[in-house]
């Protein structure tokens, strides 16, 4: 099953210029079977996630994309977001205390702070595949990946219906919901990919 686990929309991201069934109907269009919805410093309800994939008749997952001192960090499998997350190590502290997962988004990305020089103490691993990223970057964010307990994912962090679905992560099997789905990143059963 190809997911998209990297998307942001109009609702909450102001940045992004997609409704949801724009990026639903975007990442359909490219062969994505479905979307993790990650906003910047906030998380759909679970309810409104459920509300449009039912309308689409598409499965849509939840994410967040945390701004940090180090950089943007995709999480998942926590409910809320916290000003307290920007610190890494704060947002490290919650994020395993509520059992979810870290991915360090677009790592060859430069802000203010480098990151850890041990990623693996604070990340489970690195998005491998990032839609606006060029051929090198996502090259080096492979070899990151190769060091870290996880494999990489891939999204396409899709802010416009153009980039929805570049880039996906390949699941072995079929999910149906939220549970299925941490549940397949944390057995890291997935591959990421260029669509």
């Amino acid at each position: 099953m190809l997911v998209d686990l990297h998307c942001h929309t109009k609702v909450m991201s102001p940045c992004s210029a997609l409704t949801p069934d724009a990026l639903v109907r975007a990442a359909r269009g490219r062969g994505v079977e479905a979307v993790c919805i990650t906003e910047h410093d906030a998380i759909w309800p679970a309810a409104d996630a459920a509300r449009l994939a039912e309308q689409m008749e598409f499965p849509v997952f939840r994410g967040m994309e945390v701004t940090t001192e180090v950089g943007h960090v995709l999480v998942f499998g926590i409910e809320r977001h916290d000003p307290a997350m920007a610190v890494l190590a704060e947002l490290h502290r919650i994020v395993r205390a509520e059992g979810g997962l870290m991915f360090l988004a677009h790592p060859s990305r430069r802000y203010g702070t480098l990151p850890p020089d041990d990623l693996a103490a604070y990340f489970d691993s690195v998005e491998s595949h990032n839609g606006t990223e060029g051929m090198l970057q996502n090259d080096h964010a492979v070899r990151l990946a190769r060091a870290m307990p996880l494999p990489g994912i891939g999204g396409s962090d899709a802010h416009s219906a153009r980039e929805a679905g570049v880039c996906a992560t390949r699941f072995n099997s079929a999910i149906c919901d939220e549970a299925a789905f941490l549940a397949a990143l944390r057995a890291g059963a997935y591959t990421a990919q260029r669509v």
